[in-house]
């Protein structure tokens, strides 16, 4: 009985703040997005200390210059 008591998590804080943050993104006004973008945002909502890392300016340039289409609407970036 004691090994399957410790076989239990202390807490479910982690998951209770994961449903949390997913609630708060998950907002009447969003409610028609798809599950796959959901996901996606949910994802780079818990690891904003990554996310907060990259370079915005070097993902634009790598949207911008993936096709000339992009580039025609979007002009060269400097």
């Amino acid at each position: 009985l004691v090994s399957l008591y410790l076989t239990f998590p202390v807490t479910s804080a982690t998951a209770e703040r994961s449903f949390s943050s997913l609630r708060r993104l998950k907002t009447y006004l969003r409610s028609c997005m798809t599950s796959k973008r959901l996901n996606n945002l949910f994802l780079l909502y818990t690891q904003q200390g990554i996310t907060d890392s990259i370079d915005i300016d070097v993902v634009a340039k790598e949207f911008i210059l993936a096709n000339t289409r992009r580039r025609n609407y979007f002009g060269t970036f400097d």
